[in-house]
């Protein structure tokens, strides 16, 4: 019979082994010779392998081939008594347990082993499997999350890197700032224009860091939704150079919410800038030119069209005189003590130096400073008037001999920069060609109106300044007398000694009477022989006849020529506005018809007509 403590020992295993049967973890008891002893309810249900199947049998006749370090863990604990715990993440292969579904073979089922000897035992080893599937699942969710995270976060640290890299060496300035203009970063280029670091400028109103002159698109509060044109704006470089910026503004932000900043992104315009306005000042010049513009007024133009081309600059004309001197010929922009003064600051060391460079053609620099005595009066004359130097720049005719220059006086910088020195150069040939123009219509307007042999006035010039005579007379009441004038015997001086006599008799002719007759006075050569004078003012018949006598002496003159003496004489016919005539035909048949007169009476007299 069994003892009541014994019953109770036996009740006591019982209820713990069908506690164990029922946890949801796997059990199993090994004896020394690793034979299974216990297999509980969790076992079967995810080995497939049932209670009566398993005792006294080894894990490796259950399942088959099993990992090596499982087999060593089960040995040192039956028969070493080692304890020992195997994780799913050092051996991830283990027992080959599954999931159960109510559809069949599951998943498989991850999980941990604790390999314990039980003391209170003959040689027992606990085994406890633990079903780890949940956190491992979770773990690997976190894993396959994060290695997600760390390839966005890789591809976005490409795109910044690669963002920083282009905006770092594009020729563009970008700067961001946020909604109140306040600047967040600058690139590179802009660093490099404006001469100022990103630390330094982070946190500074946009306005005030550049000075510009026409962010007048930019708020005094917060932007909202408008983002506002391209604009142009000037800005002063490192370099101290003004530049023309064209900038153009974007808003980033989330659509129909104000902007969380603004790029400003500016491209440097200033040589097309300086191009167009060139250009336009070319055309200014040529255009003056077709419309016949004077030259003074067209170089006036072109000094004030210089000063706004050549910032803090003064620009002149200056012209060498005949006694090797210069003077300023025009110089809207400059004050009349300056231009008396450099006339008046010249000497012959001046022309000098100032002449090898003239005469190749190329600009020359003079910087307002020198210790020398004889610059003394140069370095006054610069200081009082607040110039840095002087530029200049020959202006070249056809013959390649100047007699004019640009003179540009600086306020700040004392050398021009290679687009200064190239808008003198072009400006001054420019000036040369319009000059030269100007000086060839002058010619061919001469040689419409004088006579070539003679140099005197021909009949289209002397109807001109009789009709002006005559407007004026009857306006004024101004009276004047005309003289008209037959050479005697200048056909047989042509006939004795040739025509060359005779051209030369008539140029020397036609110096006399330029040169005895007053400015007012009109002398014209309207015939062969033929000459009209025009007498300005003269009121009487008496006046008008005594200088028609010194003029009779005049021709008669004689004139030395390769050995032999030509003389002629002259009838002079005489008439007088408004007495014998109003009009100008009716002066000049007048004068003719006395003229002929004079030739009748026996030549070499002066004659005018009565009634």
């Amino acid at each position: 019979m069994m003892s009541e403590q014994d019953a109770a020992k036996l009740h006591s295993t019982r209820l713990a082994m069908s506690t164990l049967d029922h946890i949801e973890s796997g059990v199993i008891l090994l004896d020394r010779q690793r034979r299974v002893r216990f297999w509980n309810h969790w076992l079967e249900q995810h080995s497939g392998i049932g209670a009566g199947e398993a005792i006294g049998r080894r894990l490796e006749q259950l399942f088959g081939e099993l990992p090596t370090v499982l087999l060593d863990a089960v040995r040192d604990a039956c028969e070493l008594r080692l304890s020992r715990l195997l994780s799913h993440q050092l051996h991830p292969q283990l027992l080959p347990l599954r999931r159960q579904t109510a559809a069949g073979v599951g998943s498989p089922l991850f999980h941990s082993m604790l390999l314990r000897p039980l003391a209170e035992t003959e040689g027992l080893t606990l085994v406890q499997l633990h079903d780890i599937t949940n956190a491992v699942r979770r773990e690997r969710h976190l894993r396959d999350k994060e290695q997600v995270l760390r390839r966005v976060h890789q591809r976005l640290s490409e795109e910044k890197q690669f963002i920083d890299t282009v905006l770092k060496t594009i020729s563009a300035l970008v700067v961001v700032t946020d909604t109140y203009g306040r600047i967040l970063s600058i690139n590179r280029s802009c660093e490099q224009q404006t001469g100022f670091s990103e630390e330094e400028v982070r946190g500074q109103p946009l306005k005030v860091l550049f000075s510009i002159d026409l962010f007048n698109n930019l708020v005094d509060g917060p932007w909202q939704y408008e983002e506002p044109r391209p604009f142009v704006c000037r800005m002063q470089s490192a370099a101290g150079e003004q530049m023309h910026i064209r900038w153009t503004v974007k808003s980033v932000g989330e659509p129909g919410q104000p902007p969380r900043y603004l790029i400003y992104t500016g491209q440097d315009i200033t040589e097309r800038e300086r191009a167009d306005a060139l250009l336009r000042l070319e055309r200014e010049i040529l255009e003056m030119a077709t419309a016949g513009e004077q030259p003074d007024k067209t170089l006036n133009h072109i000094c004030l069209a210089l000063e706004r081309q050549l910032e803090q600059c003064r620009v002149a004309v200056l012209q060498w005189t005949e006694e090797d001197r210069l003077q300023v010929s025009n110089g809207p922009g400059l004050a009349e003590d300056f231009c008396r003064r450099l006339g008046e600051l010249q000497s012959g060391s001046l022309l000098s130096i100032l002449l090898p460079g003239l005469q190749s053609g190329q600009l020359q620099v003079f910087v307002a400073e020198g210790s020398a005595p004889r610059w003394r009066p140069w370095l006054a004359l610069a200081q009082d008037h607040d110039m840095a130097g002087c530029w200049l720049m020959p202006i070249h005719d056809s013959s390649h001999a100047p007699q004019s220059l640009f003179a540009v006086f600086p306020r700040q910088r004392t050398h021009p920069s290679a687009h200064e020195q190239m808008v003198i150069q072009r400006i001054a040939h420019l000036t040369a060609l319009i000059l030269e123009r100007h000086l060839q219509q002058e010619r061919i307007r001469y040689l419409a109106l004088h006579d070539p042999l003679t140099g005197l006035a021909n009949r289209s010039l002397l109807n001109e300044q009789l009709l002006r005579s005559i407007h004026r007379g009857r306006r004024e009441q101004h009276p004047f007398a005309l003289l008209f004038i037959d050479l005697d015997g200048f056909k047989a001086l042509n006939d004795t000694h040739g025509h060359d006599a005779g051209d030369a008799f008539l140029a020397a002719l036609g110096h006399r009477l330029k040169t005895n007759l007053r400015a007012t006075d009109c002398c014209a050569r309207t015939g062969g022989d033929e000459f009209v004078v025009l007498l300005e003012g003269v009121a009487d018949e008496d006046t008008a006849r005594h200088v028609a006598e010194s003029l009779l002496r005049l021709v008669s003159t004689t004139l030395e020529w390769n050995g032999h003496a030509l003389q002629v004489s002259a009838s002079i016919g005489l008439a007088l506005y408004p007495e014998d005539g109003d009009g100008a035909d009716a002066l000049l048949t007048r004068a003719d018809n006395a003229m002929y007169g004079a030739k009748a009476g026996g030549k070499g007299c002066i004659v005018r007509l009565r009634g």
